[in-house]
C-alpha cells in the first residue's frame, strides 16, 4: 500500500500547469523500492501529463485546457477511489495488498494533492458543450491514464471498470457501449438479482452519453437502482458518474417542462447531486472546416446570422 501511494504520488510529478502539458520529456515515471536483500525494484508507472502527450502523438487529439480539467478530474477521481479501496478492508484491492498494509504516513498527503487536482470522493459530473467539443476525447485519455496505470502497478482492470453507456441505443452504438436502461436494469419491474449487482462490482467510473435524453423520471430511477446495487445512503449509489451531453440538442421525447431535469418544476435532484461542471467550447471536429464550425457554434449560442441562413438554404435541393 505505501508504494501504491507513492506511484500515486508520481503521476502528479509534473504539476497542474497546462502550458507545460506538452512539453516532451522522457516517458515513463520510475521509483526505486531498495532494502538489504533487493537493491532495484523499479516499477514503471505513466504521469497525467504523459498520456495526453502520447494520445497527442499517437492518435493527433491534443487536449485544450478545458479538456485536460475534465481529465485531470475524472483520472484523478479514480486514483482518489484506488487509495480509499487500499486502506477499506471490505474491498478486493485491500484484500490484494495484503501483507503490505500499514496505515501509510502519506495517505492523507496523497488524498490532498488528487483533491487539490479536482478528485472527487464521489464525482457526479456534468460534461457539456456543442458537437465537436471534445466531450468524449476528454472520457477516453482519462479512461487510457487509468488503464495503463492499473496495468503498471498490477491492479485489475475489467470491461466494466469506466462503464460506457449512453441513454439512446443510437448513441451507445457509436462507442461500442450499451444504453444505460440495459446496464442499470432501469426497466425491470423484479427485484434485482445477486448476478445483476455483480455484474458492477468492478465499476468504478460510469460514463452516461445524451444525458439531454433524459427525463426527471428516469433520474429519480436510475438513482434508485444504482442505492440498490451499490451504496444506498449516496446519490446514485456512490458511483462517479460522467453525465455527458448537450441540452442545446433535442429533448426527452414527449416530456414536459415538469419532466425536463434541468427544468425548475422538476425535482431538481439530478441538478442537485452535481458536484462538476465542465462547459467546453472548442470546436476540435471542425478543424479542416472552420467556417461551418464556427457556424454550428453561432447556431448552438442561438445566433444564427443571416448570411449563416442563406448558407444553410443555399444547400436545399
Amino acid at each position: 500500500f505505501p508504494i501504491l501511494l507513492k506511484l500515486i504520488s508520481g503521476t502528479l510529478r509534473e504539476g497542474a500547469n497546462y502550458e507545460n502539458v506538452y512539453i516532451e520529456s522522457n516517458d515513463g515515471c520510475r521509483y526505486e523500492k531498495t532494502n538489504e536483500k533487493q537493491t532495484a525494484n523499479i516499477y514503471k508507472i505513466p504521469t497525467l501529463a504523459e498520456t495526453a502527450r502520447k494520445i497527442a502523438r499517437l492518435e493527433n487529439k491534443k487536449l485544450d485546457e478545458k479538456q485536460y480539467i475534465a481529465y485531470e478530474i475524472i483520472a484523478c477521481t479514480f486514483l482518489l477511489g484506488l487509495v480509499h479501496d487500499g486502506s477499506d478492508p471490505s474491498t478486493t484491492l485491500y484484500k490484494g495488498l495484503e501483507g503490505t498494509m500499514g496505515r501509510a504516513k502519506s495517505m492523507k498527503g496523497i488524498v490532498r494533492k488528487l483533491k487539490a487536482r479536482g478528485g472527487q470522493n464521489q464525482m457526479v459530473m456534468f460534461l457539456t458543450g456543442p458537437a465537436g467539443s471534445g466531450k468524449s476525447t476528454a472520457v477516453t485519455v482519462a479512461q487510457q491514464f487509468c488503464h495503463d496505470f492499473c496495468l503498471s502497478v498490477g491492479v485489475i482492470w475489467g470491461d466494466t471498470t469506466f462503464l460506457f453507456t449512453a441513454y439512446t441505443g443510437a448513441a451507445a452504438s457509436l462507442f461500442g457501449g450499451v444504453t444505460i436502461s440495459g446496464a442499470a436494469f432501469l426497466n425491470k419491474q423484479k427485484p434485482l438479482s445477486l448476478e445483476d449487482i455483480n455484474e458492477w462490482q468492478n465499476v468504478r467510473i460510469l460514463i452516461i452519453d445524451e444525458v439531454s435524453f433524459m427525463s426527471d423520471k428516469h433520474i429519480v430511477t436510475l438513482d434508485t437502482k444504482l442505492k440498490l446495487i451499490g451504496d444506498r445512503n449516496k446519490p446514485f449509489g456512490g458511483f462517479s458518474i460522467v453525465f455527458a451531453g448537450d441540452f442545446r440538442q433535442l429533448p426527452p421525447v414527449g416530456a414536459t417542462e415538469f419532466e425536463l431535469i434541468y427544468s425548475s418544476k422538476s425535482n431538481q435532484y439530478w441538478e442537485l447531486c452535481i458536484n462538476v461542471i465542465i462547459i467546453l467550447d472548442n470546436a476540435h471536429r471542425f478543424k479542416d472546416d472552420p467556417l461551418y464550425g464556427q457556424m454550428l457554434k453561432r447556431f448552438w449560442d442561438g445566433d444564427l446570422t443571416k448570411s449563416d441562413r442563406e448558407r444553410i438554404n443555399s444547400r436545399v435541393i
